[in-house]
């Protein structure tokens, strides 16, 4: 398990952002969000990897789907708690299936 200090905290130096769909059973928040990966995590922090995030004030489990240059969110992103395990779990071809399950019978993401 790899985490930050807080106060040690800076955005990894490429594609700073990572797309977490967070493991919440709430249809409403079924869509993927965008949190800072932080530079002591850079090289653990991979597409498919198990993550820590803070959500809604909670520590919760999510998958790292993408990472990107840049966001869309117009506020201050928050950064990756924790890289649960830099071993990739989630393939790209499975969580595109999971997604179109998940849209055909009204599941979530994070069900699927």
């Amino acid at each position: 398990m790899t985490g930050t200090r807080r106060s040690d905290r800076r955005p990894a130096d490429g594609s700073p952002v990572a797309r977490v769909c967070v493991d919440v059973p709430l249809p409403h928040l079924d869509r993927l969000f965008d949190y800072l990966v932080p530079a002591a995590l850079a090289d653990d922090a991979v597409p498919g990897c198990r993550v820590k995030v803070r959500f809604a004030g909670q520590l919760v489990g999510g998958w790292l789907l993408e990472r990107v240059d840049a966001s869309t969110f117009q506020g201050r992103l928050e950064y990756l708690e924790k890289v649960v395990s830099p071993v990739p779990v989630l393939a790209p071809e499975v969580a595109r299936l999971a997604r179109a399950v998940a849209d055909r019978y009204a599941g979530s993401l994070a069900d699927v």
